[in-house]
């Protein structure tokens, strides 16, 4: 039965699985889902076969649980989207995260993007947790709405998927041409897109 929702009771079984679940998603990043085999995902996280079909039905399932595994880390690295509705602080973070690490990285979730049509459960599952992403950033453009930063006229949800689908569209260019500035330029486009307007 799967529990890609449910989290194991015991500590052994919640490291088992998230053993499995992080070793699936550093390779399913890496090499892409088609090129992932369950064998590859064992190896890579010490376990067993009956611990993976302990916890999902198989490699579908296990995608499931990767995508919400990318979103955990890319919500993680990005803490400002918690903060007080500074716009400009959290893309300036984002920029330092890709410079400091030396990247530009792909984007651990938009990466997925045009592999899980093979499957529309991962499409949708990857939907849901992109619009999860965008539900931060739409918290956070109405803190800034609050605060006078952004522009109060507008709706803080459309103007999210501006800022989402710049980041994206941002990270995938910096990332084919290997060059920051692009990404920097992305991210002005985002926080100039949801600054208040001259009256």
């Amino acid at each position: 039965m799967s529990t890609t929702g449910t989290r194991p009771p015991t500590a052994r079984g919640r490291r088992s699985r998230d053993a499995i679940v992080d070793a699936a998603a550093d390779l399913m990043h890496s090499r892409g889902i088609a090129a992932t085999g369950l064998g590859d995902v064992l190896r890579a996280s010490g376990t067993g076969k009956s611990q993976l079909y302990h916890y999902f039905e198989g490699k579908s399932d296990l995608v499931l649980a990767v995508i919400d595994r990318q979103l955990e880390r890319v919500l993680a690295a990005q803490p400002g989207l918690a903060g007080g509705g500074d716009v400009r602080a959290w893309a300036a973070a984002l920029y330092e995260l890709h410079r400091d690490g030396g990247g530009p990285f792909a984007c651990p979730l938009g990466v997925f993007s045009g592999q899980v049509d093979a499957e529309p459960r991962w499409r949708e599952h990857q939907a849901a947790a992109f619009a999860r992403w965008q539900d931060r950033i739409a918290a956070l453009l109405v803190a800034g709405q609050r605060d006078g930063t952004v522009d109060a006229g507008r709706d803080a949800a459309e103007m999210a998927v501006g800022v989402l689908a710049a980041v994206q569209g941002g990270l995938m260019l910096a990332r084919l041409h290997r060059d920051l500035h692009v990404l920097a330029l992305a991210l002005d486009a985002a926080v100039d897109h949801v600054r208040p307007r001259p009256a």
